[in-house]
């Protein structure tokens, strides 16, 4: 398949896209690619940051790559006859990478005779640990979690203030990491934790993981085990 460097506009967006539309993240990493794969071939490609991202087509995918180890930016995509499309570029050395996406245009259904239902759909959010496990020393505790944010706005964590509490002590994390700062609406973000000769039970009885959100007086607070 024969692939050529694609050519970048960076004047202004045109004035149909000047509301943006849905993005969709994608988490990179410096030596690996990531392919968009879409129905049709992308007429224009609009890139923030071109010294930190690059983007090579191929008929109608579009191969993305971090340039260097630490950036973020944004880009979209338009098409000849299909809406545009807006992804947010994260780049870490710490991120599982984004290696594959496809996407389809809507398809057009035929009209059906009797009215159909709307149905809402709520999304929620949430905070939940998807594992806790101590060392065989028991010198280190580290917790996988993840943060998910509803339909009605973002969150904003306060990475750095999240504690383990047991009775009235308050642990700090020794590290610290997440995909990225900000939960954007209808996404989740993977963070891990870990705390160095926690003095809490090997159960976790009793003990809470509680993360501060910015805007909110009462932080996310999960007990991890039974009480």
């Amino acid at each position: 398949m024969k692939s050529f460097i694609f050519t970048f506009f960076l004047f202004g967006v045109p004035a149909e896209a000047a509301v943006p539309p849905t993005s969709y993240p994608l988490f990179l990493r410096q030596g690996f690619s990531c392919v968009l794969e879409f129905d049709k071939a992308p007429k224009r490609v609009v890139i923030g940051d071109l010294q930190s991202f690059q983007v090579e087509k191929m008929e109608t995918s579009l191969v993305v790559r971090a340039l260097v180890p630490y950036a973020s930016s944004n880009m979209f995509v338009y098409f000849e006859s299909s809406e545009p499309r807006l992804f947010v570029l994260s780049a870490s050395e710490d991120a599982e990478p984004t290696l594959y996406r496809k996407f389809e245009s809507p398809k057009v259904q035929e009209p059906k005779l009797e009215r159909p239902k709307i149905v809402a759909v709520a999304r929620s959010e949430g905070f939940r640990v998807v594992s806790a496990n101590f060392d065989k020393k028991k010198d280190y505790l580290t917790i996988e979690a993840q943060l998910s944010a509803g339909n009605s706005a973002p969150l904003k964590p306060i990475w750095d203030l999240v504690r383990l509490k047991s009775g009235e002590t308050a642990i700090a994390p020794l590290k610290t990491w997440a995909e990225r700062k900000e939960v954007m609406k209808d996404s989740t973000v993977r963070a891990r934790f870990i705390f160095a000769k926690p003095n809490v039970k090997r159960d976790l009885k009793d003990v809470r993981l509680v993360l501060p959100i910015h805007g909110r007086t009462n932080p996310f607070s999960l007990l991890m085990g039974g009480k």
